[in-house]
């Protein structure tokens, strides 16, 4: 059996694949799948932002409602970040271990980013001019160089979308092996799917499936919409036993298939995480930004398993068609969308 290379990912992996546990079971047989700190950071400084943002528009909604309703903050933005900060360490720690690679925060190595800065040395050269980005660049770049120098994986695959590195990737894989004396390769995001490409070929031939025969498509849109309209709203009746829609939320903006394909690839996630519930607000499981608002009645959890399972058999039996499954989806939740009303108070005129 080959020797295990090591799998690292930066951060805009994360935010494309955001079920980790699932991308290091995929590639468990072939490699050691590693997290950098620095990414982890990222990650937190992330959702610590969204929650800020959340918080402003609690308080703006206070100012609008003022005199109608009173709202109460029942955590303060400091220890709800503080929370955030905890939980994510925590859920990196417990999926990863030992494979959370640390970054030295010594003088030496300031000293070191500071002359990369000077000598404009890849990564940090960012051809948006976003400087705080090839900071952390950096801080990656020194992660694996100090760490791999002296432990780890003689073979290293390190996986980002980041044209810092991949347009440097020739002088930076030279440095590499300069200092650690091992080879490491850098991929676009795409490589790991590429990846896993053999193994579903596999499973095709293995299963004696037909590539001619297409499943049932009717039935198959049948239950698509069934079982993705059932997150979108229930149906309800009103005093007088009128039925009637009651969505679980609005959006302020179109949902597209990338969009959905981090929802879905994170359902396990968040189906663990309220395992015991009936029911979720709609933004726990379903906001990346402050495009949705939720409705008075929730998602239940049933709904979000049926979701799990659709999502699931679709990924294993019919994967050449999970891009328009995830764009059928983006449609369906596109039912949802309202359009954002301007105040006649705030136009300039």
């Amino acid at each position: 059996m080959p020797e295990k290379k090591a799998f690292v990912f930066d951060t805009n992996f994360i935010i494309e694949n955001i079920d980790l546990r699932k991308v290091s079971e995929d590639l468990s047989e072939q490699f050691t799948v590693y997290v950098t700190q620095v990414s982890i950071d990222e990650r937190i400084s992330q959702k610590c932002l969204d929650l800020s943002k959340k918080y402003k528009h609690i308080e703006q909604i206070r100012k609008d409602c003022r005199g109608i309703a009173t709202i109460r903050v029942t955590i303060t933005l400091e220890d709800k970040i503080k929370d955030e900060q905890a939980l994510t360490q925590k859920g990196y720690e417990e999926l990863f271990g030992s494979r959370i690679i640390p970054f030295l925060r010594d003088a030496k190595t300031f000293d070191a980013i500071l002359n990369r800065v000077y000598q404009k040395k890849p990564p940090f050269i960012s051809a948006d001019g976003a400087s705080d980005k090839g900071f952390k660049d950096s801080l990656i770049w020194y992660s694996l160089l100090d760490y791999f120098k002296n432990q780890g994986e003689d073979h290293v695959i390190f996986v980002t979308n980041d044209k810092n590195f991949r347009n440097q990737a020739a002088d930076l894989c030279a440095e590499f092996k300069e200092i650690t004396g091992k080879v490491i390769e850098i991929k676009d995001n795409s490589f790991y799917k590429d990846i896993l490409k053999p193994a579903i070929m596999e499973e095709v031939k293995e299963s004696h499936i037909t590539p001619a025969k297409l499943p049932d498509f009717g039935m198959l849109r049948e239950q698509i919409n069934t079982v993705v309209s059932a997150l979108c709203g229930i149906e309800t009746v009103d005093n007088w036993g009128n039925p009637y829609w009651e969505r679980t939320f609005t959006s302020n903006e179109k949902f597209d298939a990338d969009y959905m394909r981090v929802i879905f690839g994170g359902l396990q996630r968040d189906i663990e995480t309220h395992i015991f519930e009936q029911s979720v607000s709609a933004d726990t499981v379903f906001a990346l930004d402050d495009r949705i608002e939720s409705g008075s009645v929730g998602v239940s959890m049933s709904s979000l398993e049926d979701a799990q399972k659709l999502h699931n058999e679709i990924c294993k039996k019919y994967p050449e068609y999970t891009e328009q499954f995830y764009a059928t989806v983006a449609n369906i939740f596109n039912q949802n969308y309202v359009e954002p009303v301007i105040d006649d108070n705030e136009l300039p005129f």
